[in-house]
């Protein structure tokens, strides 16, 4: 079955050949048969009738032509005896042929041969007859008799004779004509089934070859396309490579350059300070190469993955401006974040990957945005329907743009805009492939506008669950009266939407001077002062240090006024003080930020700075002992000097063997072990196996967390199947490090 599917060509051409000769033998066949029929007929019946007929010739005309001679006279006898004579030769001859030819029944021939016989021997006798009756009417009286008594019987029997041989030969050449008829009718029908069959073969044969020819004409437009596409991609990897060179090789430049400065400047505190935050920020930049790098090969394999896991929005929010801020304000651009549409915090979905979405469009904002422009981040509610929340982020920026041309291709990896801005701008060209496969797998959408020199507009539609949560609102927060003064109306209207769903009593304004009007005529209509006034800083006119100073001089000590600010407000704290503000509260706004200012005023509590900010957590553990697994010495040296600043006691082993002799001894010490994977002697997944089935108290209970370059997800899962508690990736984030230990301490 598959020769024939492979071979559809070679099998038609072979089945209309075979069919044509057999429609050739075949003809042949039918015409030859026809013809040895034409010639049977002609050799046989037809000639046995025309004997026949001959001899009823002979018969007739000598039957009818005799009386006429025997009444002529004498004279006329020598003469009939001789025409009966020739009569009877001729009829010998025409029965001699008959005998060869005749094809029916024998019997016939000899009753004609008979009947011919006594036919003739009673002509003959006629001529006795009027012979012996000279007389003229006794002769014709006796030749009369003679031929009515004698001769018309036989006459009437070789008639008969006659037309049985005749009717025998018709019949004969009648059944040769029906199978002639029946022959040459099949020979039709079969030349025409032939026929039929050879056009329909030759027109599947040239529909297939037609099919196999445009087949092939596709595959060699799809092999065309491939190899297209391949040489585009290999262009576009060896760029890519090229680039990735240059990208690795430019913090790895700025590591390995700081360094030895720093060997050469540690009397100098200040320049030795500097020389190790150029080192930490190249590190973070090169690993954020690595993980681009990392994420794109998994998303190629098909291994990339979100979670679902309940998380707080605004600190993904506050990280996003803690980053974005500092790398915007050294580029001399403003940068912007809003929300608003929206009082939820706690969302369900995957913190990693939004942040990771939102870290690659507002880095390539900043990045491609000159000197003196903007970079907006706007979080606002699309729609929620029962515990699903959409959220759209829109990243917006005053940039170089992109060309239509390029846009086709934004999301393929390894794609710049060109090598010009590769140069210029750097990146791996994997960051907008990145993007787009993340949101993709959280079932949301990504679109873009953008114009050459005009900016660039992105729109990321998200959906996250929402977690049950309990009503987290006080009473006496009904009896609060808040004004909101910002020049943004949808910062206004978030902000008012916020408070009113806590209960509060609250007015909002769009600049300064509006602000201390409503003050002013609040306590002139006796309406009483605002309690708590939340104020902008950057606005135009009136900015909100001023406003802050004149809505003082109205309400004196008793209200409380907080400045608003998406920015460092170190730079104008002393300055705002001294106008009379209480306390700061950073952009964006969120109801537990509000909610917790808000309480702390409704009871009468001490509100500094440091409650409305963001606080920077100090840890301590000292007392505690640790048991860390490492083989690489350098690794090894840096996490237990992490351990140790925040006081924990470290006890070091190079193996997973150690680590286990080392649990087994003094098991009860520790508050945790810190197991690397990759190690000689035992590795750490065997080494938590064993420690979770050994008989020591602590087996079961002592957290063991995973610290390991291997920082895929299999290899998160593979450490808890292992039995641990935890995993923190290499190269190791000290935030996380100490949040995970504070979760056991």
């Amino acid at each position: 079955m598959d020769f024939f599917k492979k071979n559809r060509m070679i099998v038609s051409v072979v089945a209309i050949c075979c069919l044509m000769l057999w429609y050739v033998l075949w003809t042949t066949l039918a015409v030859l048969h026809i013809n040895r029929q034409i010639d049977y007929v002609a050799g046989h019946p037809y000639k046995a009738m025309s004997e026949v007929s001959r001899i009823q010739g002979v018969v007739s005309q000598t039957t009818a032509y005799l009386p006429i001679l025997l009444a002529d006279g004498e004279n006329n006898l020598t003469e009939i005896r001789q025409i009966l004579v020739a009569a009877q030769t001729k009829n010998q001859k025409s029965l001699q042929v008959l005998k060869e030819v005749y094809l029916g029944n024998p019997y016939d021939l000899t009753a004609l041969e008979q009947a011919l016989s006594a036919l003739e021997k009673a002509l003959l006798q006629s001529a006795e007859v009027f012979e012996s009756n000279r007389s003229g009417a006794v002769q014709h009286s006796s030749v009369k008799e003679h031929f009515a008594v004698k001769i018309e019987p036989l006459q009437a029997e070789t008639e008969k004779a006659i037309k049985t041989v005749m009717a025998s030969a018709d019949r004969r050449v009648l059944m040769i004509e029906g199978e002639t008829d029946e022959r040459t009718k099949w020979a039709i029908i079969y030349a025409g089934v032939s026929g039929l069959l050879i056009v329909f073969l030759m027109l599947y044969t040239l529909r297939n070859e037609f099919q196999k020819n445009k087949l092939l004409l596709k595959h060699q437009l799809i092999l065309q396309d491939a190899l297209n596409s391949a040489k585009k991609a290999n262009d576009a990897k060896r760029s890519f490579l090229s680039r990735m060179s240059h990208e690795i090789r430019t913090p790895m430049n700025a590591i390995i350059g700081m360094t030895t400065i720093a060997f050469n400047y540690l009397d100098d505190q200040k320049r030795l300070t500097d020389c190790l935050s150029k080192i930490t920020f190249s590190s973070r930049h090169l690993l954020m190469l690595i993980n681009d790098v990392l994420d794109m090969s998994k998303i190629e394999d098909g291994k990339l993955n979100v979670n679902n896991e309940v998380f707080d929005l605004k600190k993904v929010i506050e990280s996003l401006t803690d980053i974005h801020y500092q790398q915007a304000a050294a580029r001399g651009l403003t940068f912007e974040l809003t929300v608003s549409g929206f009082d939820e915090e706690l969302l369900i979905g995957d913190p990693l990957r939004v942040n990771q979405i939102l870290i690659n469009l507002l880095s390539n904002a900043v990045k491609f945005t000159p000197k003196g422009g903007s970079v907006r981040l706007d979080v606002r509610k699309l729609r929620r329907q029962g515990d699903r929340l959409w959220l759209r982020f829109m990243i917006k920026d005053t940039g170089i743009g992109m060309e239509p041309e390029f846009l086709k291709n934004l999301y393929e990896p390894f794609e710049q805009a060109n090598n010009g801005v590769a140069k210029k701008y750097g990146g791996t060209g994997l960051g907008m492939a990145i993007t787009k496969n993340l949101v993709a797998l959280m079932d949301g959408s990504i679109d873009v506008q953008s114009e050459p020199g005009a900016g660039t507009v992105f729109n990321v539609d998200l959906p996250f669950g929402l977690p049950e949560q309990a009503e987290n609102k006080a009473a006496v927060l009904d009896e609060l009266k808040v004004l909101v003064v910002d020049d943004d109306r949808d910062c206004c209207e978030h902000a008012s939407l916020l408070l009113q769903k806590m209960g509060v009593c609250v007015d909002w304004v769009l600049n300064g001077f509006a602000a201390v009007d409503k003050v002013k005529a609040a306590l002139e209509n006796g309406e009483g002062c605002y309690d708590v006034c939340f104020i902008d800083w950057c606005m135009p006119d009136l900015n909100g240090i001023e406003t802050a100073r004149r809505i003082r001089e109205y309400v004196g000590p008793e209200a409380l006024i907080i400045i608003i600010s998406a920015y460092d407000w170190s730079e104008i704290e002393q300055q705002a003080r001294a106008a009379g503000v209480n306390a700061f509260i950073a952009k964006p706004l969120f109801a537990s930020s509000l909610y917790n200012t808000l309480l702390t005023v409704a009871q009468k509590g001490q509100l500094t700075a440091g409650e409305t900010g963001r606080e920077q957590i100090k840890y301590d553990f000292a007392g505690k002992k640790v048991l860390l697994a490492e083989d690489n010495e350098l690794n090894a040296e840096i996490a237990v000097e992490l351990l140790k600043l925040v006081g924990l006691e470290v006890d070091h082993a190079a193996n997973g063997q150690e680590a286990v002799e080392l649990f087994q001894q003094s098991a009860a010490a520790y508050l945790m072990i810190f197991m690397d994977i990759q190690m000689p002697v035992m590795n750490g997944y065997e080494a938590a196996r064993i420690i979770r089935n050994s008989d020591a108290a602590a087996a079961q209970s002592i957290p063991i967390i995973a610290m390991t370059a291997n920082a895929f997800r299999d290899d998160v899962q593979a450490a808890l199947d292992a039995g641990m508690n935890g995993h923190i990736a290499k190269p190791i984030d000290v935030d996380i490090l100490y949040k995970t230990i504070s979760e056991y301490a």
